[in-house]
């Protein structure tokens, strides 16, 4: 049988500062095949410019809408039997798709695979809140301690068969910036067999403009997703 198709899906804004190294990090996988879509979420800098610039990337354009609609429109547009979603801001360890193929190919009860993450923060920027503190080393090991209902599940890390992604459903807007942490408790809740690797698969930048500079977005996020899950419990209750 053939090795499956990987499809990494790229949501980036205003990323040119950024995306190339993403890409490359993409291009530089010991796995194949893959396949890398960069959804430019109405970006007004040379986003869409740079993603053009590597052979074999296919780049999308769309109104600007926030990365979960983004990550959407990228699911959609995929054909692979795995699929991945990666920020542009951060990069890949070359092994990572390798090993997370592997243990989902080893075990049919496996429907994710996370792994490690190192959280690297740009000089002069603040940790984000769930990091705590505001200054430190410029490199902090991984994810740190999160809310104890919040599973071990971080949506950049994440390989997935497609089948789940599509069990699971969309991320939800109306979540963000946590329709990561969303989608997370949502697959926990359908049962996804999930396995997540000591390995440091993902090196995830942490700078001005990220999303988890927002504090009180985040935290709102945050509010809004277990409050959908506290819903949705009750829904099942009922």
């Amino acid at each position: 049988m053939p090795d499956p198709l990987v499809s990494v899906i790229v949501p980036a804004y205003n990323a040119e500062r950024f995306l190339g190294e993403a890409i490359e990090s993409v291009l530089a996988q010991t796995y194949a095949p893959v396949e890398t879509i960069v959804i430019d979420d109405g970006s007004t800098d040379r986003t869409a410019e740079v993603a053009r610039g590597y052979d074999g990337v296919e780049v999308i354009g769309q109104e600007n809408a926030g990365p979960a609609i983004a990550r959407n429109r990228g699911f959609e547009a995929s054909r692979g039997e795995m699929v991945t979603f990666h920020d542009a801001d951060d990069t890949m360890m070359p092994g990572k798709l390798q090993a997370q193929i592997d243990c989902l190919l080893a075990d049919p009860g496996v429907g994710i695979v996370m792994g490690e993450q190192e959280v690297f923060v740009e000089p002069g920027t603040e940790l984000p809140f769930w990091a705590g503190g505001s200054t430190g080393a410029v490199a902090v090991p991984t994810r740190p301690a999160v809310p104890t209902e919040e599973p071990p599940v971080h949506a950049m890390t994440m390989l997935m068969r497609r089948e789940v992604f599509e069990l699971v459903g969309p991320f939800d807007p109306a979540t963000c910036p946590a329709e990561d942490i969303d989608w997370a408790l949502r697959s926990v809740e359908a049962g996804i067999g999930t396995v997540k690797l000591s390995q440091l698969l993902l090196r995830r930048r942490v700078h001005p403009e990220s999303l988890t500079q927002d504090a009180a977005a985040s935290r709102n996020g945050l509010f809004r997703a277990f409050k959908a899950r506290i819903e949705r419990q009750r829904d099942r209750s009922a």
